[in-house]
């Protein structure tokens, strides 16, 4: 029961989940089966934990029906309805998220029932905050084409002559929709292709973008996508990547959060992908810290109020390849307490450790380290990788031997590590052992592995402690 769809769902719900729940569960119009309501406020008391002892089904059954003998099949039936009510709650309560989107609901039931009075009065009132809705984004022009194509059965239904223009005004809010979803697409395609050397066919969207660039009084938000598409097809990079920073600049007050999340993250990826290709490197890393700090500050880069450890882990590395110390010391202090509580410590403590390794403050570096307790199985892994490259970089040669070897026991046993993770480790330990034991006349031997083996944690070092021994 316990890995049941219904519990499933219910370990889901928050402290109003449950309250409106329980409101939605005694409405004669949703529910009408008073048995489920018993089951309910069992399974709440349950929660969070759903012990497994408390969901024993006799157990479950007795609280359902306290005067009847054990029936597993009625008790079945019982948690299917309420998995069917709880699903229905659940539709409920992303329908009256929208309101624009329930105004669309409530114009068309209007239209079907010919209620042409109550129709123009909330046309009229839906129109003026539709003009006034400040997020365009997809959602935007969907709803505003779904305004228009009700307006256009309204003028149908009655066999008004302004149907023309009406209808005019569907089929362009239809374009702009397809457009924003189409460019959407096309760059999450683009970056992929980029980053993971797939090949996609764009022939119908450059068609398309090539409409769009000949329309007049493009929105904002199709502007911005329609720069990052140009951007990613690496057309005058420069140009377009001032551009794209111009148009930011100015519309990111009324872009909304979703959006500035999915666009700036967009510009990151391009910055890495230049990067990468040694383009202009440290303007592209300046370029992609700046859209990290200014994604966090405003924070649309947070998710659900809180920064993740691999964004505050990123602007770290950002700021430590510029060599940038005191910004990232001061980044590391102030900005771990943006963190979900339960990483906030290990967070300090690794990255502080990575900062003093950076500075050769071998010492200072060990201090940290010690103080991390692994809320995080990445956070386990990167200590004691770390470890590794301060024995050898301080000449521990017997600790680290040890550390080698235990740390490889560690990665094979430990079934919670993905596969490819875990393969990148152990080939690190196997070939930072081949590289202590290697001659000089071995050395270009075991370059070759470093660059021929496909999973491999921090190659660049490796290579480098490489080159030293040449």
């Amino acid at each position: 029961m316990q890995d049941s769809k219904l519990i499933l769902l219910l370990k889901t719900f928050d402290k109003e989940d449950w309250r409106w729940f329980r409101k939605f569960l005694l409405s004669p119009y949703f529910n009408n089966r008073k048995e489920l309501i018993n089951l309910f406020d069992y399974l709440r008391s349950q929660s969070p934990d759903f012990p497994l002892a408390s969901l024993k089904k006799e157990k479950v059954f007795k609280k359902v029906f306290p005067k009847e003998d054990f029936d597993e099949k009625q008790l079945s039936y019982s948690m299917s309805y309420l998995l069917t009510q709880a699903e229905q709650f659940l539709m409920q309560r992303k329908f009256e998220e929208s309101q624009p989107r329930m105004n669309n609901f409530l114009l068309s039931a209007l239209v079907d029932r010919n209620l042409n009075k109550n129709y123009k009065f909330h046309f009229d009132k839906f129109s003026k905050q539709l003009d006034n809705y400040e997020t365009q984004n997809i959602d935007y022009f969907l709803l505003k084409y779904q305004f228009t194509e009700i307006a256009h059965l309204q003028f149908v239904n009655q066999n008004l002559r302004q149907d023309e223009n009406q209808l005019f005004e569907t089929y362009g809010n239809l374009h702009q929709f397809y457009f924003l979803n189409a460019l959407k697409h096309s760059c999450e395609l683009l970056t992929r292709q980029k980053t993971y050397g797939t090949n996609y066919d764009f022939q119908i969207i450059d068609h398309t973008v090539a409409i769009i660039k000949v329309q007049k009084d493009i929105p904002p938000i199709i502007s911005i996508y329609l720069q990052i598409y140009t951007l990613l097809n690496e057309e005058e990079m420069e140009t377009n990547f001032q551009q794209l920073k111009e148009l930011l600049t100015i519309f990111h007050p009324i872009l909304p959060l979703a959006e500035k999340r999915i666009i700036y993250l967009h510009a990151i990826n391009f910055c890495i992908l230049q990067a990468t290709k040694n383009k202009n490197t440290r303007f592209y890393l300046e370029e992609m810290l700046e859209f990290y700090l200014f994604g966090i500050n405003n924070e649309f880069l947070l998710t659900k109020g809180f920064l993740t450890p691999w964004t505050f882990k990123n602007v770290i590395k950002l700021g430590l390849n510029l060599k940038r110390f005191d910004f990232t010391e001061s980044f590391i202090k102030e900005y771990h307490q943006k963190l979900e509580q339960e990483f906030q410590e290990d967070a300090l403590h690794f990255n502080l450790a990575d900062l003093n390794y950076r500075k050769k403050n071998y010492q200072e570096a060990q201090i940290h380290l010690l103080q991390i307790e692994y809320s995080d199985i990445f956070y386990a892994l990167g200590a004691k990788e770390m470890l590794l490259r301060i024995y050898y970089e301080t000449d521990e040669i017997e600790a680290l031997l040890a550390l080698i070897a235990s740390f490889s026991i560690f990665l094979r046993r430990n079934k919670k590590i993905a596969k490819n993770t875990k393969e990148s480790y152990l080939h690190f330990t196997t070939i930072l052992g081949q590289v202590i034991r290697a001659t000089k006349d071995k050395v270009p031997k075991v370059i070759d592995k470093i660059n021929n083996t496909q999973h491999l944690y921090n190659r660049a070092w490796l290579l480098e402690i490489c080159n030293q021994k040449k």
